[in-house]
């Protein structure tokens, strides 16, 4: 995932409403403003990523190893090589890991490409990846706005 400047003002713009929302009393409504902001912003994420989608090309990729990284557990990266509409050889590390391996070497997969960065693809079939993590920051988010509703009416 990549950090962009929405990131940095968002996280200096948090710090502010924290900061001024405690002082004055009201760090619960703080933290609420701080959800909806949080909520904006993952959807402009969202919003960026399906934009970047709709621009990309399709081929067929081989899988031609897996890159491992261990943590907790062992985390496999599909290594894929494949053909641009331009000719140009490609071989890229997918980058959302699995637990297991989920092709065999030698498969070859639909996947689609981004032709002004031809190093950033996804499977064609695996396409909610690039975006499920933020519907589910979304969700748990509005769990804990709810539980901070409660809170303030309880404590009125």
């Amino acid at each position: 995932m990549k950090v962009e400047k929405i990131d940095f003002v968002w996280a200096v713009i948090s710090f502010v409403i924290v900061g001024i929302s405690f002082h004055m009393g009201y760090l619960l409504y703080g933290l609420l403003i701080i959800y909806a902001l949080m909520t904006v912003l993952f959807i402009y994420h969202i919003f960026t990523v399906k934009k970047r989608l709709s621009g990309t090309s399709a081929a067929y990729g081989t899988v031609t190893g897996y890159h491992t990284k261990k943590e907790r557990c062992t985390y496999y990266y599909p290594v894929v090589e494949y053909e641009t509409d331009d000719g140009r050889n490609i071989s890229s590390v997918y980058l959302y890991p699995d637990k297991e391996m989920k092709y065999e070497i030698g498969d070859e997969k639909m996947i689609c490409y981004d032709p002004d960065d031809p190093i950033f693809f996804y499977f064609a079939d695996r396409e909610n990846e690039l975006t499920e993590n933020y519907y589910r920051y979304i969700v748990f988010g509005s769990v804990f706005a709810v539980i901070v509703v409660i809170l303030i009416f309880a404590l009125k």
